[in-house]
């Protein structure tokens, strides 16, 4: 994966989990608020969510320590 495409991932990702906070974005990634607006417009297109799941490969195991107590 290119280090571009992972940029993209990443503010894909943010601009998720804040529910589209452009300040946010811009803050985290020094973009202008042009950028920041493609970026976040993209959160409540259906199919986007579907299209990562889908694409998203397995979920992690847990592994034997994790599961473990103090």
């Amino acid at each position: 994966m290119s280090a571009r495409r992972l940029r993209e991932d990443r503010l894909l990702h943010e601009a998720e989990a804040t529910g589209g906070d452009r300040r946010r974005i811009c803050g985290l990634f020094g973009l202008s608020v042009g950028a920041a607006l493609r970026y976040t417009g993209t959160v409540d297109q259906p199919g986007l969510i579907e299209y990562s799941l889908r694409n998203a490969g397995p979920a992690p195991h847990p592994g034997k320590n994790d599961l473990a107590g103090p």
